[in-house]
């Protein structure tokens, strides 16, 4: 009974010290827990969709501004059947495609499109970023190929797309369509690549490379070597780093013999590819190099001794199987 008396007399001074009435507020505790919570959950909901919002708003104001030239186009679009090209798009860069499919009709802000081609997809497109292509057209002197925008409603069985509706588009716009999507080379060293004269490339395996990438470039100093940019499927974009002594021509039109070996994380080995390309276009790059767009127009096949090239129309196939499965 005493240590009963000492346990509750105790537990008393505790309450009172911090200010305990000796009842637990329940209510108070949950309107403290939700006063926290609530500001937490609002400000998670919005940065989830802060994507859509900023989308919708400027799409209002874009229509408030602008509304007579989108109907316009938007009535083009249905009128004359354009058939779009619809891919993924995100962080800015073009991803898979999507479908073809014609704008059937536009009401409520929303374009309900007719599927002509759609490819099998695993992507959650429910509120997901697109990108529009059509054939170039004019309007009020303005070229238009394109425009971005987001799916307002997708409905898929399995992996197959059956319905697709988009949100209007901000604006339309002209871009210049690449073909097919640049690697962009983030890694010293993981494109390798020895290029030759054009004028060898009966006999580019018997002798030393004009130009090299290298491994570690802090090495070479002020040597003449290569650095590449991008690559993809039809071509590359490179830099001669310090150029001097005898290069091979490296003017528009003048072709390279390229020896490409591409790093696959997968395997952790090297693929190797080896092209005849084409230099479409020449530029200055920093601290003096010389920048160079090159095409690819053939691939080299190696028959016994020697080699044998099979020319390409717009991309090596092996090399854009390979640079689809390290993208995945």
């Amino acid at each position: 009974m005493f240590d009963y008396l000492v346990r509750s007399n105790y537990l008393r001074e505790v309450q009172r010290t911090f200010g305990g009435t000796g009842h637990l507020d329940v209510m108070g505790l949950i309107t403290q827990a939700l006063s926290v919570a609530i500001p937490v959950l609002v400000v998670g909901v919005l940065w989830h969709y802060r994507t859509l919002i900023w989308f919708n708003a400027a799409r209002m104001i874009a229509r408030f501004l602008t509304s007579r030239s989108q109907k316009i186009v938007e009535n083009y679009l249905v009128s004359r059947g354009v058939v779009l090209e619809v891919c993924h798009y995100a962080n800015g860069r073009v991803g898979r495609k999507i479908c073809d499919a014609r704008v059937t009709s536009v009401t409520g802000g929303r374009m309900k499109m007719q599927l002509l081609n759609a490819c099998p997809t695993i992507l959650k497109l429910k509120n997901a970023q697109v990108i529009c292509f059509t054939k170039p057209f004019a309007y009020a002197g303005k070229r238009m190929n394109a425009f971005v925008t987001m799916v307002s409603h997708v409905r898929k069985k399995g992996i197959v797309l059956k319905e697709l509706s988009m949100m209007t588009p901000i604006r339309y716009k002209f871009i210049i369509r690449r073909r097919h999507s640049r690697q962009r080379v983030a890694r010293e060293g993981a494109v390798r690549v020895k290029a030759w004269s054009g004028r060898k490339a009966n006999t580019f395996w018997m002798i030393r490379p004009d130009l090299q990438t290298v491994n570690n470039p802090a090495r070479y100093g002020d040597k003449t070597r290569l650095e590449v940019e991008n690559i993809s499927a039809g071509g590359m974009r490179m830099f001669v780093i310090n150029p001097k002594g005898t290069l091979p021509p490296l003017q528009q039109g003048n072709q390279l013999v390229l020896r490409v070996s591409i790093w696959n994380p997968k395997t952790r080995k090297y693929n190797f590819f080896t092209a005849l390309g084409t230099i479409r276009s020449r530029f200055s790059g920093k601290g003096g190099s010389v920048g160079l767009g090159i095409q690819f127009n053939s691939e080299g096949e190696k028959i016994g001794s020697r080699y044998a090239w099979n020319t390409v129309h717009g991309e090596i196939k092996p090399l854009a199987e390979f640079l689809s499965q390290i993208e995945e």
